[in-house]
């Protein structure tokens, strides 16, 4: 993962994490405990990335090491789980299921919280059963502790406590209301712990839940998600020659979890599936996130891969696992068939062209945050006292003459005062969350007084119709860069 990381661009969110972790940690805790938050998730990982991009000064080849950690980790804990769960065997096929997983190959490199969650989704599975098989005030601390930390980690996390607490009663069920004591203290323990990011969670809530408009674009999406999570976005399903039997072989291999899965498996798996539901009926359903809940479906498919029974049935649950990989890692060798195609868009060139004009003297007009991630590490900023720690990204956190977003030029002054070179460039990407205002008037003005040079389009998106139509997200393009030159007076 470490070695192919120069194959996938940075994404957008991984991105403005980077940007957000490189601040002050007084100025980060100061943002949750005045209530307002900072991204759509709680601040432990952002602190723990602090700490990382000061102890290597954010350099760029180390930045995705402690996700890639995060997600090793969290496959070692996942294997431990499935071996409580189902034996030698389940253990081995979680560890085959982890290790040829396309999605897990993609996020789980992003230095993002992607990864951390995880592990500690996987870390809170393993000491839930621990506690179960033994009821001890060690193994009862220890869970505490990591559900504290997996609440501090992503919102979400309170639905998947909310279900842990739905399995003891069910495994308790015969043992009447005083064997549920310990897990109602648990929560009493965890809700204590959350109050200082209390007032946070519930502008979050104000904020970031937005419901999709449809009954159809929720079931596309929730489809869609669940196809990823097994073939990654490697392969967009309307490629129809991979899509349509990868789906198939998805089907597949949820029936026969779903069939051959013991018990506790198949709670597990229903766990999944129902997480996977609220997370799409309040519109925060997106690959990237799932990732949060990955472990309860590994952990089912690989207790029915050790428990299935019948030549015809384990031949079949095989094969459907041999599409599923197959499909997904002939898309991440192709490149040319994802779904997202944020993973290949060529910011890392784009940004060395546009860091050669600005050395020439030229001004760069920028809208994404990726291409300022790479053009970051190329300019040095234009304050000394920024240059001796990672303090962040162009253009906000660190400036630099002749960089601006499109935000920043219009703002720089009025049409007769706009910054203005010899030589532009305004690089176009997407922008998801912002308005396209700013950037459309600079496009305008730039065409209006200025000859181009050149117009390039990168990266085709062949599903941008179809996203538009059916999925979540309006700001869809048929292409995904467009670098536009200018020569002005």
């Amino acid at each position: 993962m470490i070695g192919t990381n120069r194959w996938y661009s940075a994404v957008d969110d991984e991105v403005t994490i980077i940007d957000r972790a490189a601040a002050p940690l007084s100025k980060t805790v100061h943002l949750f405990l005045s209530g307002v938050g900072q991204h759509e998730h709680p601040p432990l990982y952002d602190i723990l990335l602090h700490i990382w991009l000061s102890v290597t000064g954010g350099n760029i080849h180390l930045v995705r090491l402690p996700a890639t950690i995060f997600y090793l980790a969290g496959i070692w804990l996942v294997m431990r789980a499935a071996r409580e769960m189902g034996g030698k065997r389940a253990e081995i096929a979680t560890l085959v299921l982890c290790v040829l997983s396309p999605y897990g190959f993609h996020f789980g490199r992003l230095a993002a919280w992607y990864s951390f969650t995880f592990m500690l989704v996987a870390l809170v599975t393993i000491l839930y059963l621990k506690y179960l098989s033994q009821r001890t005030t060690a193994n009862w601390a220890l869970l505490c502790i990591c559900s504290v930390a997996l609440v501090y980690s992503n919102y979400f996390a309170w639905v998947l406590l909310a279900l842990l607490a739905l399995d003891f009663v069910v495994v308790n069920r015969q043992r009447g209301f005083r064997a549920l004591l310990p897990i109602l203290g648990m929560g009493a323990v965890v809700l204590a712990a959350f109050l200082p990011i209390l007032f946070a969670f519930f502008r979050e809530i104000r904020v970031g839940v937005h419901p999709y408009r449809s009954a159809l674009t929720l079931l596309l999406n929730a489809v869609y998600v669940l196809y990823c999570m097994f073939v990654s976005e490697s392969v967009a399903p309307w490629f129809w020659p991979l899509g349509v039997p990868a789906t198939i072989a998805v089907a597949v291999a949820v029936i026969l979890t779903f069939r051959w899965a013991p018990p506790a498996g198949k709670r597990f798996a229903a766990y999944c599936f129902a997480a996977l539901a609220a997370m799409s009926i309040i519109g925060v359903l997106e690959t990237k996130r799932v990732m949060l809940i990955a472990p309860w479906l590994v952990l089912p498919v690989a207790l029915a891969l050790g428990a299935v029974e019948g030549r015809m049935a384990r031949r079949s649950f095989a094969w459907a696992l041999v599409v599923i990989f197959a499909i997904g890692w002939y898309g991440i060798c192709d490149r040319n068939v994802y779904s997202a195609p944020h993973w290949v868009e060529p910011w890392d060139d784009v940004a060395h062209q546009a860091a050669d004009a600005v050395r020439g003297g030229g001004i760069v007009i920028g809208n994404n945050s990726s291409f300022f991630f790479y053009l970051t590490y190329l300019l040095p900023p234009d304050s000394p006292s920024t240059t001796a720690g990672y303090a962040g990204l162009l253009p906000d956190s660190v400036q630099r003459r002749g960089v601006y977003s499109a935000e920043q030029w219009i703002e720089s002054g009025t049409p007769a005062t706009y910054p203005m070179a010899q030589n532009m460039m305004l690089v176009k990407g997407l922008h998801y969350g912002t308005p396209s205002t700013d950037t459309d008037e600079a496009q305008q003005f730039l065409d209006l007084n200025c000859r181009i040079t050149a117009d390039r389009l990168l990266v085709r998106d062949i599903g941008a119709q179809l996203k538009l139509r059916f999925g979540p997200v309006d700001n869809q393009q048929p292409w995904r860069v467009e670098v536009r030159s200018y020569a002005c007076r």
